[in-house]
């Protein structure tokens, strides 16, 4: 199996996927929290958004692996 991303390539994915799960918990936290339910929706999306962005950056990762 060839690494194909330099160390600092995989420093750098590295921090977008743990900024990615950070800020896709708060912003659960934030629709669990809010009593507004218009804003409480909204965070809601921008939970499931950060957590299908990080799904997509760790399937990435998995496929070039491979």
């Amino acid at each position: 199996m060839v690494n194909r991303f330099s160390a600092r390539s995989l420093a750098r994915i590295s921090n977008l996927l743990e900024a990615e799960y950070l800020a896709g918990e708060k912003a659960k936290l934030y629709a669990n929290t809010l009593t507004d339910s218009v804003l409480s929706a909204r965070m809601r999306t921008l939970s499931q958004n950060h957590a299908a962005r990080f799904g997509a950056i760790l399937d990435t990762l998995k496929q070039q692996s491979l």
